[in-house]
């Protein structure tokens, strides 16, 4: 029964690598009726699902296989759906998951890189340093250390790693692009920051930022609305003044640590993320009516009314944070 099921997995990855997933997903499906604990079946399939544009199945694929003890690659599989999905902390936990199996799996510190991505540019940059390590003359570390360099913002090195993937792969065209891009000097100089286009992770990044300013907003002046009933204290000034500190630090502490393409112009912002700047506007408003409760609390006010709009601010903040993720998760 070995040898039906083996020809069947290598024709579906024949099938799939010639750019016909949908064929190959075709011929898994009776297999995985017959064969329903076989995980490379599983892992077969989830790769078709996956170059057929359908992370969530993948996904279910990759957990079947999980559970089915296959040691390394389920987890590489449900690494890439999650990153196609949006959840990107799922997606490096579930490829350094794949690296800790498989240490000397190129592949799986080449998914824990991409993973990473331009959020964490370092993790990133470290875990394609060890897929090089690992696999030195294979093209594809190479690239994805080129990539991650310009994450962070390191281009000699990044000129290195694209200078060896295209040695490794001639052919390759867009390591020859981004090498042709790091060879323009002018260009490197106008646009001093990483050449990563504006996409989707940014976008996510913003987001997810903006949740966490915005989620301390609520929590904190919640606080201090329960503290300060019926009638607040003068103490409460040093912890409104603590709450604002924080978000403002958080905030402008989270947004120097996005990539440079995540910092765009409010007018950029605004013609690309409009529901975005909406958010970040209502955070603002939050932030305003925190600071005006504190200034009145330190001059002898005795209300907690302006504590009121700063919750309500914060909640629509956080309400458009959620509608924002979910777009992105549905795209």
């Amino acid at each position: 029964m070995a040898e039906p099921i083996d020809a069947v997995l290598t024709e579906a990855a024949q099938l799939t690598a010639a750019g016909q997933p949908e064929a190959a997903i075709s011929l898994l499906r009776p297999v995985l009726v017959v064969h329903p604990d076989n995980p490379t079946a599983w892992c077969r399939l989830a790769a078709a699902l996956f170059d057929a544009g359908q992370p969530e199945h993948c996904l279910t694929a990759a957990k079947r296989a999980i559970t089915l003890g296959e040691r390394s690659w389920a987890h590489r599989l449900a690494s890439l759906a999650l990153g196609e999905l949006g959840r990107f902390e799922e997606a490096a936990t579930s490829a350094g998951e794949a690296a800790r199996r498989d240490p000397d799996d190129w592949r799986a510190h080449v998914a824990l890189a991409e993973a990473h991505g331009p959020r964490s540019p370092l993790d990133a940059l470290a875990a394609a340093r060890r897929a090089v390590e690992v696999a030195p003359d294979e093209a594809r570390p190479h690239e994805v250390l080129g990539a991650a360099a310009l994450w962070a913002d390191e281009r000699p090195l990044a000129k290195r790693a694209f200078t060896d993937a295209l040695r490794l792969d001639p052919a390759n065209t867009d390591t020859r692009a981004a090498l042709g891009r790091l060879a323009d000097v002018r260009a490197a100089r106008a646009d001093p920051g990483p050449q990563v286009p504006f996409g989707r992770a940014q976008r996510i990044a913003l987001w997810l930022l903006l949740r966490r300013c915005a989620g301390w907003l609520l929590l904190g002046g919640f606080l201090l609305l329960l503290a300060g009933s019926p009638r607040p204290s003068r103490l409460l000034v040093w912890f409104a003044l603590a709450l604002l500190l924080a978000v403002a630090g958080t905030g402008l502490h989270g947004l120097l640590g996005l990539p440079r393409t995540a910092r765009l112009p409010l007018a950029q912002l605004w013609s690309r993320v409009p529901l975005f700047c909406v958010g970040a506007g209502l955070l603002g408003v939050g932030l305003a009516s925190l600071a005006v409760w504190t200034v009145a609390l330190a001059f002898g006010a005795t209300g907690t009314q302006p504590l009121v709009p700063a919750l309500v601010a914060a909640a629509l903040s956080g309400s458009v944070c959620w509608v924002g993720l979910a777009r992105m998760r549905m795209r």
